[in-house]
């Protein structure tokens, strides 16, 4: 799954890559998927990106824009994506969600695993687009500081039940960072994803603040995660602590714990036992997760 450290990968080497490139012709996947998420019709695509040529790219939290002359935005990432650069039409995947072919005869495609973006805006359309409207800040944020973080909790009623995992990703989130991540920055900060967000202490939130800001910039700096791949097919160098690889094995941190597996909020979480205790069972409270 995309996350930010992946978008900011392959977004740099598509502004590197691509920029300067016409657009030759679009299409709008020739395989449907139930989840990938398009905004419109095949036949838009085609008509509006033809003759535009690239002019950049940036991240945006887990999303990829990519900027043309035109002053258009497509939109990319978000989940499961490869997106892939092609220097030759004998490369290309048989089944794609987006083709972007250049008039130099090379191609951008996007193949959805699981789901993903593939979206056409205008900026004026983008800035209402209820998730990016709605955004939280990125760790990479000059904005994301301890303090900023650390406000994100005052909200919180007593009876909130909602668990870290679900405060970190989902409400009210932290821009771009997934469940992918979440694993080795809850290990790091000694927090099972389990835990209550508002029982956590001022010194468990500075340091769940830390871990969350050293483990994307880490991951930034090594290309995204092992079980990812860039524009060019080529895999990160940020190996996650604790995956599916990791179960039955000893903790990385402690050594002594065994890492266990189970399901979480839509999703696997791995947790050792000695470093991140899981909370006990509490009846159901207000809030979600």
């Amino acid at each position: 799954m995309i996350e930010h450290p992946e978008a900011v990968t392959i977004a740099g080497q598509i502004a590197e890559t691509l920029t300067g490139k016409q657009i030759e012709a679009a299409v709008r996947g020739n395989a449907p998927h139930k989840f990938a998420f398009y905004n419109r019709e095949p036949e838009a695509y085609a008509t509006i990106l033809a003759g535009q040529s690239i002019v950049g790219a940036e991240p945006s939290g887990s999303l990829i824009f990519v900027h043309t002359d035109g002053g258009r935005i497509i939109v990319l990432g978000g989940g499961g994506e490869r997106i892939l650069y092609h220097a030759a039409a004998d490369t290309l995947p048989k089944k794609h969600q987006l083709l972007l072919q250049f008039s130099d005869e090379t191609y951008l495609t996007v193949s959805v695993q699981g789901w993903g973006s593939c979206q056409l805006f205008t900026p004026q359309e983008l800035e209402q687009y209820h998730w990016y409207a709605n955004r939280s800040l990125e760790a990479t944020d000059g904005g994301f500081t301890a303090d900023h973080f650390d406000g994100l909790f005052a909200p919180l009623e007593p009876d909130d039940s909602r668990s870290i995992k679900f405060f970190i990703i989902s409400e009210p989130g932290v821009w771009g960072l997934g469940n992918g991540y979440l694993q080795d920055i809850l290990l790091a900060a000694r927090l099972h994803p389990r835990v209550r967000a508002v029982e956590l202490s001022e010194e468990q939130r500075l340091t769940l603040h830390g871990s969350i800001v050293a483990v994307i910039r880490r991951a930034i700096e090594l290309g995204g995660r092992t079980d990812e791949r860039d524009l060019f097919g080529e895999t990160g160098g940020y190996e996650r602590r604790l995956s599916a690889a990791a179960v039955g094995r000893p903790c990385p941190a402690c050594g002594d714990g065994a890492i266990a597996k189970e399901s979480f909020l839509g999703g696997a979480v791995y947790t050792c036992p000695q470093c991140q205790p899981r909370p006990p069972k509490t009846e159901r409270r207000k809030g979600k997760g």
